[in-house]
């Protein structure tokens, strides 16, 4: 096959992946749309301090349990339809939200939601890795991974103005319909009859999930991820308070420095995958991001306000390449394309964890180290270092 050939076999990149990072990012919106009204929400459904949090953890706790299975299902499926799947999930949850009474009903409507999150997180890769030519994967990842980031700014600028406009019952339903119009898109711009894989129901080699578990240097990438995500929502869940009880800044001027990474990552995450496809190599960018993640985010939890926003920016120009990185080398690390699935299932379930043990475990450091908000964030950079020996470790380009 000569390379004109091989390039027809796949869609426009760019096509693409702006269509699957935004439908990504609408549910993303989803996500991020109740912690700047959490309080008027519990209020109005008479949730109590101890359900309220619920509203939010529910999504990293229903993803624990989802993920695994997801990545076997987008494997009989298709990733197209699996999208699409995400995509009502999220819209029948917020729809549902918007109709509750009850702090019972919205918890319900929140786990929904959490669905298609959990399936966003894993299919978006997959379909990118199918419809998009090797040769561009890099930039096309980079692109991809900051539809988190740009669905927590989305979110937390448009939630407040919906809500003091029109209430948060319309706010809910306009991000349904977010939801729907890009399903549709998906449905009709992404092409099942290109890609490298086999659509859903047309064959491929039958394989064992648990043959995913002796790809070794998958396990490694895993693992790294798993780290990144300790020390990602370590920083981001604590530097605000940290900020704010220290006095050096108020509660926006904090609020404000923890999304500056996310600012400035939407430049530069494509930034780096493009850079990565050029050199056509993921693991001397993956060791870069991971040499500077633990120290970037251990300056922002100095007491010194040059060096916290010096911290924010290395972090988000360098340690948040992390994500492109990983999730660019999975079909490598897995070796056959019929073990992406339960592969990118498998790396999301470490994602949580991951997720779940930098929430779980800071404030806990926090009183053992005297409480020093700065003492505990320098035990980031250890685990940091733990990730970086992971991706020493890994046989990958």
């Amino acid at each position: 096959m000569n390379d004109s050939q091989q390039t027809n076999r796949y869609q426009n990149y760019l096509l693409v992946t702006f269509v699957v990072m935004l439908t990504a990012t609408t549910i993303a919106l989803h996500q991020f749309k109740v912690p700047t009204i959490m309080g008027e929400i519990a209020a109005n459904l008479r949730m109590t301090e101890a359900t309220a949090p619920w509203l939010m953890s529910i999504f990293t706790f229903v993803g624990i349990f989802i993920a695994l299975p997801t990545g076997s299902w987008v494997q009989k499926f298709g990733p197209k339809a699996m999208l699409i799947a995400a995509a009502a999930f999220a819209a029948a949850g917020s729809l549902l939200g918007s109709l509750a009474a009850t702090g019972g009903v919205m918890l319900v409507s929140r786990g929904i939601e959490g669905v298609g999150f959990i399936f966003a997180t894993v299919c978006g890769p997959l379909a990118i890795s199918r419809f998009v030519e090797p040769a561009k994967m890099g930039s096309a990842m980079g692109i991809w991974a900051i539809w988190v980031p740009v669905g927590q700014i989305l979110a937390f600028n448009l939630t407040p103005a919906l809500f003091g406009s029109m209430g948060w019952h319309s706010a809910w339903f306009i991000y349904m319909a977010a939801s729907v119009v890009m399903a549709i898109a998906i449905l009709f711009l992404l092409d099942n009859k290109k890609g490298n894989l086999p659509a859903a129901g047309t064959g491929g080699a039958t394989v064992k999930f648990t043959e995913v578990f002796a790809k070794k240097n998958f396990i490694l990438l895993c693992l790294t991820f798993a780290t990144f995500n300790i020390v990602f929502m370590g920083t981001i869940s604590f530097v605000p308070t940290f900020l704010e009880s220290s006095g050096l800044l108020n509660k926006s001027a904090a609020a404000f420095v923890t999304t500056l990474p996310m600012f400035i990552c939407m430049i530069s995450s494509p930034i780096f995958g493009s850079v990565s496809d050029k050199i056509q190599s993921r693991k001397k960018p993956l060791l870069l991001a991971m040499l500077v993640l633990g120290p970037s985010c251990a300056m922002m939890f100095i007491p010194n306000l040059p060096v916290v926003y010096a911290g924010a920016a290395i972090f988000g120009a360098i340690g948040m390449g992390v994500p492109a990185m990983v999730l660019s080398s999975v079909g490598e690390a897995v070796e056959v394309p019929e073990l992406a699935g339960p592969g990118m299932g498998l790396m999301m379930v470490l994602q949580n964890v991951g997720m779940f043990l930098g929430t779980s475990t800071f404030m806990p450091l926090y009183g053992l180290l005297g409480g020093s908000y700065t003492a505990a964030g320098l035990v980031l950079i250890p685990v940091a270092v733990l990730g970086l020996v992971f991706v020493l470790m890994a046989k990958i380009k």
